[in-house]
């Protein structure tokens, strides 16, 4: 009997579980993300074009999803200035944080099968290959609600983008980070002088911290008509905008703008406006040892520049990345307005946090060309 009424207990449970009265568990509930990709400006080429295969999302660093095989060829400097390329549209995913994102680039150029799948090209009109790694993995929250949508975009830093080896050729060593497009605040802006608009100027976006220590945050060409766009800015920041437009025979001095009290995601404006141009100088930093295989190293001058009514910060107002020589790495800036200028380098290994080694301020004269140096411990 005992037997019997097992037997009658084990067919009760089964046909309770094919019924879904076994507890089953609920869906696992999902959301939708949309996947941009931006670029910061960096000076020296007038492309660099890069080959995508696909793209992949983790929260964790471990558990990768594939997002999208995309198989597309993008140059770098189409993408910034506030614009982007959509990598992948609407993917469901799983509901969560995602915080990082893994680029792997492609061995063939998708817009051109005869050109390599990376190169950047120069103002003679030449070219040369650029060397990209097999993937670049890039950290930012983005959180995806469940049955809801979120887009993020996925920026590539410009401060070690490109980096050029006497030995190698040119390397793609950029970094980057993710952010949510709707969480992040804007800064749009017009430089000219009088009524003429200043094209292809560098601005940077910078934050200046309690110690007074400037850092760049994003940076931007100027288009055609003296416009440009900082964006994937952390709101609640405070920012100052800088830039020194150069050229071959003539740049203006530095100028800042106010500070932008970057409170919300929204977007701000700063205009600046530049008068006097001047016969530049150039100036050539000699950074010792040279960078590693893994390093990327840039100098940066600094001035101190009116900011409105905060009264003056010393911001950066150029930074290059170096050609990296057999002894030392050097950075030929040109285009540089008489004046006195604060030289530090950086110096990242592996896409870690940089490390910065400041030197003596350098005066620049017009016509003329000065030199100084910096090392590493």
């Amino acid at each position: 009997m005992r037997h019997l009424l097992s037997l009658l207990s084990l067919v009760f449970l089964a046909v309770l579980l094919a019924c879904g009265g076994g507890g089953s568990s609920a869906p696992v509930p999902t959301g939708r993300l949309t996947l941009r990709l931006g670029s910061d400006s960096f000076p020296g080429y007038t492309q660099a074009v890069v080959s995508l295969e696909k793209v992949e999302a983790s929260g964790d660093g471990v558990h990768w999803i594939t997002l999208g095989t995309v198989k597309a060829t993008y140059d770098l400097l189409a993408l910034q200035s506030g614009h982007s390329a959509q990598l992948v549209s609407s993917v469901e995913v799983t509901a969560g944080t995602y915080t990082q994102f893994r680029l792997t680039w492609a061995t063939v150029n998708y817009a051109d099968g005869a050109m390599q799948p990376g190169y950047v090209a120069f103002p003679s009109a030449t070219r040369a290959v650029l060397t990209l790694p097999a993937a670049t993995t890039v950290t930012g929250a983005i959180s995806v609600p469940a049955n809801g949508v979120a887009t993020a975009q996925l920026m590539l830093s410009g401060q070690q983008a490109v980096q050029q080896r006497a030995a190698t050729g040119y390397n793609f060593q950029a970094t980057g980070t993710v952010y949510d497009l709707s969480l992040s605040a804007r800064i749009t802006g017009h430089l000219g002088d009088g009524g003429t608009s200043l094209a292809g100027v560098e601005v940077f976006a910078e934050t200046v911290d309690g110690a007074e220590l400037a850092t760049l945050q994003r940076r931007a060409f100027t288009d055609g008509s003296g416009n440009y766009a900082l964006e994937g800015l952390a709101a609640g920041s405070v920012y100052f905008v800088a830039a020194q437009p150069a050229g071959a025979s003539s740049s203006y001095a530095a100028v800042a703008s106010a500070a932008v009290n970057a409170l919300t995601a929204t977007n701000y404006t700063a205009d600046l406006a530049f008068s006097s141009a001047q016969a530049p100088g150039t100036l050539t930093v000699s950074i010792t040892p040279a960078s590693s295989l893994t390093q990327g190293t840039w100098a940066e001058l600094r001035q101190t520049l009116a900011t409105g009514a905060s009264g003056a910060k010393a911001l950066i107002v150029r930074s290059q990345t170096v050609v990296s020589g057999l002894t030392q790495d050097q950075a030929g800036i040109t285009g540089l307005a008489p004046g006195s200028y604060g030289v530090a380098a950086q110096r990242s290994s592996s896409g870690g946090t940089p490390i910065m080694k400041t030197g003596t301020q350098v005066v620049v004269v017009s016509g003329a060309s000065a030199t100084t140096s910096l090392s590493f411990p």
